[in-house]
């Protein structure tokens, strides 16, 4: 009988505990989603930049070349936050998503043809990084 008059009260602790608020600041809505890559680029610009760094690397470790395979896969994301024209953005997605493909395909190896697309990649970056008007640019900068 007294387990019977108990469980409504264990029943509501439990509730009451499990609904606490958290109490603890977030400083952003996504924080819980994921942990930003120490490899994030900086800005659209610094996309070409890592690329380059790592494609110099003779040997590139199994690392690296995941780390390629990232940086080409979030090239249309972070040119995304510009400012571009969609006109001046579209090349950056489709080379990319492109580019992605055949390195998923190559099973992380960096074949010579890979190579020079990457390299391609970058110039198209380096040429939509000119595109980027001066003044949005450098306030795109100043938020990060």
């Amino acid at each position: 009988m007294a387990a019977s008059t108990w469980a409504p009260t264990a029943l509501a602790l439990v509730l009451l505990v499990g609904c606490t608020p958290d109490t603890a600041v977030k400083t952003s809505h996504f924080e819980h989603d994921h942990v930003v890559a120490a490899h994030w680029p900086a800005d659209l610009a610094d996309v070409a930049v890592k690329l380059r760094e790592r494609l110099a690397i003779e040997n590139a470790s199994e690392s690296t070349r995941h780390e390629i395979e990232e940086l080409v896969s979030w090239t249309a994301e972070v040119a995304a936050d510009t400012n571009l024209a969609e006109a001046d953005w579209l090349p950056l997605y489709n080379t990319s998503e492109s580019l992605t493909a055949n390195l998923r395909a190559a099973k992380g190896d960096l074949t010579n043809e890979n190579r020079k697309q990457i390299e391609s990649l970058c110039d198209l970056v380096d040429e939509a990084v000119n595109k980027i008007p001066p003044q949005l640019n450098s306030l795109a900068k100043d938020q990060s």
